[in-house]
């Protein structure tokens, strides 16, 4: 059981990282700041390159969290949250679920992953490991049932209010 969930924390934190690093500095073949900047204003997600630096560092900060097993909660709802606002993002602007249509099929599907690990705690691999070891009173924040469910609240819920505030304000001067 362990080895399963080390391995899904390796492969959603390298995805994460990836993903970063594709979105504000161009490696992996990603487009980098400048041009993902344009993406996310295309999408409704303005202004761009504000905007590519946090979703970039949100999700490097999930990462790390997710690589180490440390904090693992906290990286599972940035993960969660975050790749949340781009499954909603991507299934608003094409209309479509599946990532055959450009929806938002596998940003959900990370979300999950997110959200598993929450439930799980990092497993006996990690960091949140060795810091229930030496402090035992921590162990209740670090995964289990109502850990999850916090996080698919605080993960749903930023989601949420991030969308409504971001996609749908009127640019100054437009009236309803």
């Amino acid at each position: 059981m362990h080895e399963g969930i080390l391995l899904l924390r390796l492969l959603l934190g390298l995805v994460l990282l990836v993903h970063a690093a594709q979105k504000s500095l161009g490696w992996f073949q990603g487009l980098g700041l400048t041009t993902m900047a344009g993406a996310f204003e295309q999408l409704g997600l303005r202004p761009g390159q504000p905007m590519v630096l946090i979703a970039s560092i949100t999700e490097a900060l999930a990462a790390i969290s997710l690589l180490l097993g440390l904090f693992t909660p906290l990286g599972a709802a940035a993960a969660a949250g975050t790749m949340a606002v781009a499954g909603a993002t991507s299934q608003l602007s094409a209309g479509s679920f599946w990532n055959a249509r450009k929806g938002g099929e596998y940003p959900y599907v990370l979300a999950v992953l997110g959200v598993v690990l929450a439930f799980t705690g990092a497993g006996a691999w990690s960091l949140d490991a060795w810091l229930t070891s030496m402090y035992p009173q921590l162990a209740p924040f670090l995964g289990g049932t109502a850990v999850g469910l916090a996080v698919v609240v605080l993960a749903g819920v930023s989601a949420a209010v991030f969308l409504k505030v971001v996609l749908y304000r009127r640019p100054a001067g437009q009236t309803p």
